[in-house]
């Protein structure tokens, strides 16, 4: 994969800046599609500091919601922009999207989550025609000895300026993985002694297919065979949400097992950083500063 697509570390190496891992890829977009046992809707995955997948996911996220409802698709933004860190399909190439899409059984195919699968795709390649054409465009105006690299000019961005004022994004920040070898944070269950691959708990009926709503230090979490009912314990801070819940693929050991975590958040689609709100509180998850420096125009 890493040769059709990559290399994902040019010379080998990988640098310590997103410009640096950007140069060599064989492929500009990577768009890994997705199915989950999960009650995710349309769910959108992009890495932070990517401002193309950023406004690209901006515009996709508009389309799917006047399509299917607000609560019908979310975005979701790990906040690992350098590309060597994302052990996932789409970080091989210069820029990587996620479409996640259920819920969907294992080994089932559904016609409702092809569509929607359809209709979030068709909207980012659209996105991508549209901003490719603005941008040779521009270039072809361009007198000589200009880079081409002001793209003041562009009715698709500043469309999106429109729908979202200040150019800010809603969004689900995932935790930081607190287990090696994952891609972000989880509630880890306990597994059955004699089968790592079988919880020994039960989702708590109350969050099931209540993906992306807010559970609270104290609240019911999981139910042991025996009825008892275990609370979350805040180890990801007071109010978190929810990701992921009862994912089949997260029954395996090698997958890390549990439910995914996440907090509310907003980014930028002009630079693909997350925002800072001043009167955030301090917890587990926090913001980051939003840069300017790394803006695709």
């Amino acid at each position: 994969i890493d040769s059709l697509l990559g290399p994902k570390f040019p010379g080998g190496g990988g640098g310590e800046d997103i410009a640096s891992q950007h140069d060599d890829p064989a492929t500009c977009v990577v768009i890994d599609l997705h199915t989950t046992t999960a009650n995710m809707g349309i769910s959108l995955i992009i890495p932070e500091g990517d401002a193309l997948m950023s406004a690209a996911a901006a515009y996709v996220l508009d389309k799917c919601r006047r399509k299917y409802g607000v609560d019908g698709a979310q975005c979701l933004m790990h906040a690992l922009p350098k590309r060597r860190d994302r052990m996932n399909l789409s970080s091989c190439g210069r820029h990587g999207f996620t479409i996640e899409v259920g819920p969907t059984p294992q080994g089932v195919i559904r016609h409702d989550a092809v569509e929607k699968t359809e209709v979030a795709m068709r909207a980012l390649l659209e996105f991508l025609h549209l901003r490719n054409l603005e941008l040779e465009e521009h270039q072809q105006q361009q007198p000589k000895g200009d880079d081409g690299n002001d793209a003041s000019s562009s009715p698709i961005l500043d469309n999106l300026n429109e729908l979202y004022p200040g150019g800010i994004v809603p969004c689900y920040r995932s935790a930081p993985a607190m287990r090696p070898g994952e891609l972000s944070g989880k509630i880890s269950w306990p597994a059955d002694p004699a089968n790592p691959n079988f919880p020994a708990v039960m989702v708590h009926k109350s969050l099931q297919d209540r993906d992306f709503h807010p559970i609270r230090a104290g609240d019911p979490l999981f139910v042991r065979l025996d009825g008892t009912v275990v609370p979350y314990d805040g180890s990801h801070g007071e109010e978190v949400h929810l990701v992921f819940v009862n994912e089949g693929g997260y029954y395996y050991a090698s997958s890390g097992t549990g439910i995914g975590v996440a907090v509310t958040s907003r980014f930028d689609f002009r630079t693909g950083w997350f925002v800072v709100d001043s009167d955030d509180e301090d917890g587990a998850v926090e913001e980051v500063v939003v840069e300017e420096k790394d803006s695709y125009e």
